[in-house]
C-alpha cells in the first residue's frame, strides 16, 4: 500500500477517503463535492434535537469534517516543485507557474468585443434610449397638463425624465471615451 498520509489530528488519509467515499488522492474539488453530498445525507438538522438519531448524525458530521480536513491537507506527492507547471502546448516541458499560459490551439478571441466596440454600443444605447425617455417625459407632462386629473403625472413624468438624463449621461461619457482614442 505504500506510504500512509496523516493530518495533524491523526486521521489517516486512507480512512478519511473511505469516510467521504473518494480516492485518497482526490482533488480538493472532488473532496468538497463528496463532503457536501454526504453532509446533505446525514446532517443533524434532519433529526429532532437530542434524539439518538441526532447524536449519531452529529458524530457522522464531525467525522466528515475531520476527513475533509485530512484530505485537504498536504498533497501526497506533488508532481513537481510548486513554482513549476507542465504545459501541453510545448510537448510537455516544464514552465514557470508565474508565466502566462499560451492560448490553446484554435483559440480565437475575435468573437469577444473590444473595448472600442463596447463603448460604441453604450454610446448608441445611452443616446437613443436617453433621448427617447426625455422626450417621453416631456410628452407625458404636456399631455397630463391638459387633462383634468392624472394621478400618475406627479411621479412618472419626473421619473422618466431623470432616467432619460442618466441614459444621456452614459451615452455622452462613452462618446467622450471614443473621441479620446
Amino acid at each position: 500500500m505504500g506510504r500512509r498520509w496523516t493530518d495533524t489530528a491523526g486521521v489517516e488519509r486512507v480512512e478519511a477517503a473511505r469516510v467521504l467515499g473518494v480516492d485518497p488522492g482526490a482533488s480538493a474539488r472532488a473532496v468538497e463535492r463528496a463532503f457536501r453530498r454526504r453532509t446533505r445525507e446525514t446532517h443533524p438538522d434532519r433529526f429532532p434535537p437530542g434524539s439518538e438519531a441526532w447524536e449519531d448524525a452529529s458524530d457522522r458530521l464531525r467525522a466528515l469534517v475531520e476527513a475533509r480536513a485530512a484530505l485537504n491537507g498536504p498533497a501526497p506527492e506533488p508532481p513537481a516543485p510548486a513554482q513549476w507547471r507542465r504545459t501541453a502546448q510545448d510537448g510537455g516541458t516544464w514552465a514557470r507557474a508565474h508565466e502566462a499560459p499560451a492560448q490553446p490551439p484554435g483559440y480565437d478571441d475575435s468573437r469577444f468585443p473590444t473595448p472600442h466596440d463596447v463603448d460604441r454600443r453604450i454610446r448608441a444605447w445611452g443616446l437613443a434610449w436617453g433621448g427617447f425617455l426625455v422626450l417621453a417625459a416631456l410628452g407625458s407632462y404636456l399631455v397630463g397638463a391638459t387633462q383634468p386629473t392624472n394621478d400618475a403625472l406627479p411621479f412618472w413624468s419626473p421619473a422618466l425624465f431623470v432616467t432619460g438624463l442618466l441614459g444621456l449621461a452614459i451615452g455622452v461619457r462613452a462618446h467622450r471615451r471614443l473621441s479620446e482614442r
